[in-house]
């Protein structure tokens, strides 16, 4: 079954319009017709068995048949999950956002550091959104990952709350283990990672996320691509963290 994203949908709604590149994907992607089924969500842990009513030139109009709901429990006891990474250059961005999406981060903020060498465009920026959508339908999340707006580095460790679990990977950190901080920080309500661009981060931004409360970590000797390291430390926090 097909699977697609309407951001609002009205309680107890009978029908729901699927447009733009959703409804794109059905008229002339997949071809679907009238009665073909389909699921949405929303991306907030609703998900809605349809079927295809109309589809025109401008949007498809799917009349839902079942509704359910995913609830975020506290029983279930994982973080959210914040990467805060370094804006790379070219399409780096894009496998960052697909493979972190994947491994359930909850909340992305590309950051503007010294090293950063690119600002993205809009059109680049509506690029990584429907990536992070694509990624979410892909993988069968129900609860779509935000997409923050870009921020300055500096920004972003000011905004960072106390209770936070705060972590910055610097290639010359030796002494604390990434796997190792986290087994010592059994359930925090929140974790921001922190990854550089190219080069990552200077002396001067490690030292200033350090005085704002982050704990400079290492994931291993090799250096790794930026790319290479999100998606890496990402994994290890999922898989500590079982989300």
């Amino acid at each position: 079954m097909h699977t697609f994203y309407v951001p609002s949908i009205e309680p107890n709604a009978d029908t729901v319009e699927i447009s733009d590149l959703e409804h794109h994907h059905i008229r002339n992607v997949l071809r679907l017709k009238k009665n073909d089924v389909i699921q949405i969500i929303d991306g907030k842990g609703g998900v809605y068995s349809a079927k295809v009513d109309r589809i025109s030139v401008e949007s498809t109009i799917a009349q839902i048949t079942e509704q359910t709901s995913a609830m975020r429990t506290s029983e279930q006891k994982t973080p959210i999950l914040m990467l805060f990474q370094g804006i790379p250059k070219n399409d780096k961005m894009e496998l960052i956002l697909q493979k972190t999406t994947e491994l359930g981060v909850s909340q992305i903020v590309p950051v503007i550091t010294e090293r950063t060498l690119q600002k993205p465009s809009e059109n680049r920026l509506k690029r990584w959104n429907r990536i992070v959508i694509s990624a979410t339908k892909q993988c069968k999340r129900l609860w779509l990952p935000e997409l923050q707006h870009v921020r300055d580095f500096d920004a972003c460790i000011s905004t960072i709350a106390t209770e936070t679990l705060s972590l910055i990977l610097w290639e010359k950190e030796k002494k604390h283990h990434i796997s190792n901080v986290l087994k010592s920080n059994a359930n925090p309500e929140s974790l921001a990672l922190f990854v550089g661009p190219e080069g990552g981060f200077t002396e001067n931004e490690v030292n200033d996320a350090v005085n704002k409360g982050c704990i400079p970590v290492t994931i291993g000797s090799n250096t790794l691509r930026t790319e290479t390291a999100a998606i890496a430390a990402i994994a290890i926090v999922a898989y500590q963290y079982q989300l």
